[in-house]
């Protein structure tokens, strides 16, 4: 008799794991590999066809097209992908006419925009290149940028009939970063706009976090490669169970002369401050896009891509809370999550699609960032970059490419470990729609730092020692990231 054999239940995990999108991150991807391979690679990888296309309005070096009243402002270098496509037009069209629809991604944290009046501002009252999302005129510049690329992809959709755009897609993985040495959190944001919101909703509050040690450390610690923190920390959390954590992880250690009833008071601060940032980030969140899409007829689905962490510090946002605010249908300002599925808190109420990379965008942004950092006349000389030659900084990118990449969890035995597409047991809502793969692959990252333009510094004409320290460099470096 032949033996036949078994089909396991998790044979069938590409068809379980739900709709797919194909999510490429930088059109840097498109100097390698045209639409067409991307999407073969994808259908190879996953075992499903991808169901649209991620597409970003914007890199870490500049705009991918003009924005009126934005004059000055740099295109990026990879505003021309290749020598096929001419421009973000051409990838768009390309797309449309491989039948898949569009979701555009926008990463709001860009450096580029001149002039302090829209920038983040830190503890210490240093201004950062990032414009602040808060602040009302940043929404108008970051709204202009997002809705001129709308207004693209609809313009070309037109002459396209069957694909279109479905989804506009804000990545808030970064939105507050963070610095500093043991006992000394420098978070952000401290400007105008910010500060007349905690004025406003929890009055004198920011004074207590404009001392060290302060609050913050109690979840979070700096170390000599960025930040420690605890993230698995619930909306219902107290301070006592606050006080805890921190003294089981030895955060404790940043408040050397604090007795407990100080500590306590301080736990109750944190929280009052996550629930006012909160706020703050959600209605910012829901003023771009509003801004964005104004006066259009079409309803585009409103995506927040998240790291998955139960509350993000970078973010500002409790990932538990969108359940409840996405039950608020006339207030909500997000219709779908990106986000890494840990071991955390998982969405019950809020669609989502799980992000196939660790932490999701966080780590690939951060790559891009120190590309880009290095092509700007002004990071490269103003930074500590300076002070490394071309080929170090070459190497810095490849090493940190190497680090990113090994976040990545593409291949469809990644699919195996994702929740079942069925809401909590009591609803029985179905609300993981799918999962979004990236298109970057180790080889991406090889070429892209060999062919990459980096501009020279003085470093470049000095004599160099044979023993130059890259190792401490890329710590530094590291140490700067925020968490």
């Amino acid at each position: 008799m032949t033996y036949k054999p078994r089909t396991f239940s998790i044979s069938n995990v590409s068809r379980s794991a739900g709709e797919g999108v194909l999510d490429v991150p930088s059109l840097s991807v498109l100097r390698y590999k045209s639409p067409a391979v991307l999407l073969k690679e994808f259908k190879d990888t996953w075992g499903v066809e991808a169901r649209a296309i991620a597409l970003p309005v914007a890199e870490a070096d500049g705009l991918l097209y003009e924005v009126d009243g934005l004059g000055g402002v740099p295109l990026s270098s990879h505003a021309q992908p290749s020598r096929t496509l001419k421009g973000f037009e051409d990838v768009v069209e390309e797309f449309l006419g491989a039948k898949m629809d569009i979701i555009l991604t926008f990463c709001p944290t860009m450096g580029y925009i001149p002039g302090e009046g829209l920038q983040i501002c830190d503890i210490s009252g240093v201004m950062s290149p990032q414009p602040c999302i808060a602040n009302p005129r940043s929404t108008e510049v970051l709204g202009a940028i997002l809705g001129t690329g709308i207004d693209i992809v609809q313009q070309i959709a037109s002459r396209k009939p069957g694909s279109g755009l479905i989804g506009i897609a804000l990545d808030v993985t970064d939105l507050w970063g963070m610095s500093g040495q043991l006992g000394r959190v420098e978070a952000t944001c401290f400007c105008t706009a910010c500060t007349r919101h905690f004025a406003a909703t929890t009055p004198e509050l920011l004074k207590y976090f404009k001392t060290f040690p302060n609050p913050w450390s109690l979840l979070l610690r700096p170390t000599p490669t960025g930040i420690d923190f605890a993230s698995e920390v619930s909306p219902g959390i107290t301070p006592e169970e606050i006080v805890g954590i921190a003294r089981q992880r030895n955060y404790i250690e940043q408040f050397p002369k604090s007795e407990q009833s100080e500590l306590l008071e301080y736990a109750n601060l944190l929280l009052r401050y996550m629930r006012s940032r909160q706020s703050l980030t959600l209605g910012a969140v829901g003023a771009l896009f509003d801004y964005a899409t104004q006066d259009l007829d079409n309803k585009f689905t409103r995506i927040l891509i998240m790291e998955g962490e139960t509350y993000g510090w970078t973010s500002g946002i409790w990932l538990e809370d969108l359940d409840n605010e996405f039950q608020d249908e006339e207030n909500r300002s997000f219709d779908e999550l990106w986000l890494n599925v840990t071991t955390g808190y998982i969405p019950r109420s809020v669609p989502y699609r799980a992000y196939m990379w660790r932490r999701s965008r966080y780590t690939i942004n951060n790559f891009f960032d120190l590309a880009g950092s290095l092509s700007s006349a002004s990071m490269r000389a103003n930074t500590m970059l300076s002070q490394m030659s071309s080929e170090e900084c070459r190497r810095l990118v490849a090493d940190r490419w190497q680090r990113v990449h090994g976040s990545a969890l593409s291949s469809q035995a990644a699919l195996v470990s994702l929740p079942h597409r069925s809401g909590d047991g009591e609803t029985g809502a179905d609300v993981r729609r799918g999962f979004v793969g990236v298109g970057l692959d180790r080889e991406f990252g090889d070429r892209f730092s060999d062919q990459m333009v980096i501009l020279p510094s003085h470093a470049d004409n000095a004599a160099r020692p044979v023993d130059f320290d890259f190792s401490s460099i890329l710590r530094n470096m590291q140490g700067n990231n925020g968490n």
